[in-house]
């Protein structure tokens, strides 16, 4: 079987969930199946492809996305001989219109979240259209098959639900010779964007009275950008800007010493596909606490330490009581290590492949 997958995801984000799915499918059938990967496009900006040496020269480093004209452009230059191909597996809705993919191909497409079609259905037209033309999609939880159903209509026999896994292991941290500059000894760790459903200011305006009681904990913050000056100004007004770090930028080995090192990882969003950062705190040994919905549930279960992410007050106790019990602690570590034996991209990849067997003769 010959699959065709396409780049634009990879010149889109330079790091990221969709993008570490894309990546460990595209690694994991290249080395792990005698199935044939085609991949459309020649320009990334990714760090995953980047820094792989078994991709790297295989791609056009393009950090500024310049050329993602160029790129689309191949992406559908190998769309219409569809001769070469037996099977497409899109990155993502807006780099097409359905009319570029040939009818006789069959297309497998996968659904990260509905968050922003929750809000205004508007918003994916071309998530829609695509779902609509795909022969099968995946949902990475049962909570966003759920969504699909609700908002989209597609019935559930068209929809199977595969998990992601976790890319980051406890050795990766060890590569981290010396300790990383202003990280403080005690701290929280948030990973990821810190808007909209993300609910940043909400966890922050909730953590705050903790971080200011307990004089040794501080909040680190990992994600692509620095603290913006709305975000300071926040911080100095809940008297809390000498309490919280951002790394920004860092790379899987910073990442992996941050978990390592974190009393407890905090994840507050509102709403999410999956999480990887769940399974990622797991893997290096570090206890969760989540907010209460439906997708967290799903994936942590009891493995996970619950807040009401609209409830200051909520965020404030079930954070201290994870933070001041140790026994709570070792009980969520193991906890997580067991539940995330459940998780693993190698499951992911082989249970692609046989969706991707399943459409063909």
């Amino acid at each position: 079987m010959k699959i065709l997958y396409d780049s634009n995801i990879f010149l889109s984000y330079k790091a990221g969930g969709i993008a570490r799915y894309h990546y460990e499918l595209y690694k994991g059938i290249t080395n792990n199946s005698h199935h044939e990967i085609k991949m459309a496009g020649k320009f990334i900006k990714n760090d995953y492809l980047r820094y792989d040496p078994q991709f790297r020269n295989k791609f056009i480093y393009d950090p500024t996305a310049s050329f993602a004209w160029l790129n689309r452009y191949l992406v559908k230059k190998a769309l219409k001989n569809s001769d070469s191909y037996d099977l497409f597996h899109p990155s993502a809705p807006n780099y097409y219109q359905v009319s570029d993919i040939p009818a006789e191909c069959k297309v497998v497409f996968t659904i990260h979240d509905l968050i922003l079609e929750r809000e205004s259905i508007d918003a994916g037209k071309k998530k829609l259209e695509l779902a609509n033309r795909a022969d099968k999609l995946i949902a990475v939880s049962q909570a966003t098959k759920n969504d699909i159903i609700e908002l989209f209509g597609i019935p559930g026999d068209k929809i199977e639900v595969i998990y992601h896994g976790s890319s980051l292991f406890p050795e990766q941290a060890d590569l981290i010779k010396k300790k990383p500059e202003g990280l403080p000894e005690e701290y929280l760790l948030y990973v990821g964007n810190r808007n909209g459903y993300k609910n940043f200011n909400g966890f922050i305006n909730g953590v705050a009275p903790l971080l200011k009681k307990r004089s040794s904990l501080h909040l680190v913050c990992a994600g692509k950008k620095a603290f913006s000056q709305e975000e300071m100004e926040l911080f100095r007004s809940l008297g809390i800007d000498s309490k919280v770090v951002s790394y920004s930028g860092i790379d899987d080995n910073l990442l992996a010493y941050l978990y390592c090192h974190a009393k407890a990882f905090v994840f507050p969003s509102l709403n999410e596909g999956f999480g990887i950062p769940i399974l990622e705190a797991w893997s290096c040994g570090t206890p969760v606490i989540l907010s209460e919905n439906p997708c967290f549930r799903e994936v942590a279960a009891e493995a996970g330490f619950y807040f009401n992410p609209t409830d200051p007050d909520s965020i404030f106790e079930n954070i201290e009581k994870v933070v001041t019990d140790s026994n709570l602690q070792k009980e969520l570590i193991e906890k997580g290590k067991k539940r995330l034996v459940q998780f693993s991209w190698e499951n992911t990849v082989r249970q692609t492949i046989r969706l991707y067997e399943s459409l063909l003769p």
